[in-house]
């Protein structure tokens, strides 16, 4: 049987209220590929007890479980439609490719603000709205801050601090 879904809800998202957050069921169990997804997305965070995972794919927070995945920030119905055909099919292809992976069944480590901050200018001068550059490198990993918003950051560091931010991003969820 082929691995399809069926939206079930959509809600405001909690994280940004303008925004939406949609929940599907899968139309078989998934969870036996979770350890697989867990050792193929860069950025993962496999729950303890190995039912669910969460990762960020095209800017979206992922919640994905046995049998029901939940998409977060997402601008609309049609965005969601998108993710989920997305995940359909890298689903299917890690289906395909379990022989070629090691499962990973722990929860691996996760990249740190640290990683940001040392980019910024550590000067706390508020320009961006934030009381810390502490404050504002959180909100960046959140999605809920621009780097652009720091106004002492030149174009060349602000783009590494995308470059970075892009790193934490799951858009290579493609298994070739």
């Amino acid at each position: 049987m082929a691995l399809n879904y069926e939206i079930i809800g959509m809600a405001p998202c909690l994280a940004d209220g303008a925004r939406v957050r949609v929940t599907a069921m899968w139309n078989q169990d998934t969870g036996e590929l979770l350890p697989y997804v867990n050792a193929v997305v860069k950025y993962a965070s496999l729950d303890p007890g190995g039912v669910s995972i969460t990762f960020k794919y095209r800017g979206c927070p992922v919640i994905l479980e046995r049998r029901r995945v939940t998409l977060g920030q997402l601008a609309d119905l049609d965005e969601a439609e998108d993710i989920m055909e997305d995940l359909v099919d890298f689903l299917r292809r890690v289906r395909n490719k379990k022989a070629e992976i090691t499962p990973l069944n722990q929860p691996k480590p996760q990249p740190q603000v640290h990683e940001i901050i040392r980019l910024l200018p550590r000067t706390n001068c508020g320009q961006c709205g934030e009381s810390t550059c502490t404050a504002f490198a959180l909100k960046l990993v959140l999605d809920r801050q621009k780097a652009e918003n720091c106004l002492p950051l030149t174009g060349d560091e602000i783009r590494a601090v995308l470059k970075v931010l892009e790193s934490l991003d799951n858009r290579q969820l493609m298994i070739k």
